[in-house]
């Protein structure tokens, strides 16, 4: 029975240019004049020759390399050092940018033409991650446990009960925070990205119990609070005291703010009645913008096919996106924490 009461998903995650932010799927492009600067600036703050004095037909690519290999080595645009040593081209940031829901697989990963696969027998791979029939029916196991405690029935409604509903309960005691749009779109992780977590685990701890592994999956089931800046810091604290409230069990909080690749805080929640664990991410709206802009970046430097200097390009790239993000006032000093025993 669908409460009529529960508020539905709010809009005010949309950017000033129309476009919203989603989990595994979506990004969220900065509007112009935000002070960050785009794949696409970078780029050509990279590669922009001076103007010439009068108009002439655009350079072809080859005689455009060979204006820039002519260039002296101490010119920001020459192909070489100082040393005379060739430079690594520049990324190609516009690979790594995530695509809009309904659009086709982000160019970041090409292997995401590779589908996943199910097999007669009921084993699983997708890339280079494979599944046993035994590992991949505990993996839908766990996600029908996900799908039961994230609230939603069988035509996609929700209730009273849930994880869900609940947060859009703590979201409406944030008077400087809200849940980014779509979460109940994005709530549930992919199940073939659930599953691939999990052929991870099984590879890292080849002796473990499938059943155990699956249960340690922290985001099976996730959110993310987008506080304001000037009140991020306080709203953390609240955001942690209402989950609290609720019932549920604090299993972890790793904040990075100081990181050079990553800014924003994760933390990990258990439902003691099932014991399903779910995420919850606390973001300002620049941290979130780019947590969205790095996200396939990040996923292809974890990727065991990815070359050494291709994860140090990638790595630059989140670093060149990352500097841009405000750090608000005390968020350095949010401390960890895990449960003792976890």
């Amino acid at each position: 029975m669908t409460n009529p009461a529960l508020p539905k998903a709010t809009a005010h995650a949309r950017q000033a240019d129309g476009r919203v932010a989603g989990y595994d799927g979506a990004v969220t492009e900065r509007a112009e004049g935000s002070g960050m600067p785009g794949p696409h600036d970078h780029l050509a703050d990279q590669g922009r020759l001076p103007d010439e004095a009068r108009p002439r037909a655009a350079d072809s690519p080859d005689d455009l390399q060979a204006r820039l290999e002519r260039l002296p080595s101490n010119h920001p645009s020459s192909p070489y050092r100082d040393d005379g040593s060739r430079k690594p081209p520049p990324p190609d940031l516009a690979r790594y940018e995530l695509p809009l829901p309904g659009e086709a697989d982000s160019p970041a990963d090409p292997d995401l033409s590779d589908r996943p696969r199910t097999a007669p027998d009921g084993s699983w791979d997708w890339k280079d991650s494979h599944l046993s029939p035994d590992q991949a029916q505990a993996a839908d196991r766990g996600l029908a446990h996900c799908r039961e405690d994230e609230g939603r029935d069988a035509d996609g409604n929700y209730g009273d009960h849930g994880l869900t509903p609940a947060m859009r309960r703590i979201e409406a005691q944030l008077e400087h925070g809200h849940l980014v749009e779509d979460t109940e779109k994005f709530a549930l992780k992919d199940p073939d990205h659930f599953k691939e977590k999990l052929a991870r685990l099984i590879e890292r701890y080849p002796g473990a119990d499938p059943h155990g592994l699956v249960a340690s999956i922290p985001d099976g089931v996730r959110y993310t609070i987008l506080f304001d800046f000037d009140y991020y810091t306080a709203g953390v604290e609240t955001g942690r005291a209402r989950l609290e409230d609720a019932g549920y069990e604090h299993i972890e909080t790793k904040p990075s703010w100081d990181s050079d690749q990553y800014k924003g805080i994760n933390s990990q929640w258990r439902e003691p009645a099932s014991g399903v664990r779910f995420e919850v991410q606390f973001h300002t709206e620049e941290s979130w913008d780019a947590k969205q802009k790095t996200h396939a970046a990040y996923a292809k430097t974890k990727a065991p096919e990815t070359s050494v200097a291709e994860v140090e390009r990638l790595r630059a790239y989140q670093r060149h996106v990352t500097a841009e993000v405000r750090v608000p006032t005390g968020a350095l000093g949010i401390e960890p924490y895990k449960k003792e025993g976890r």
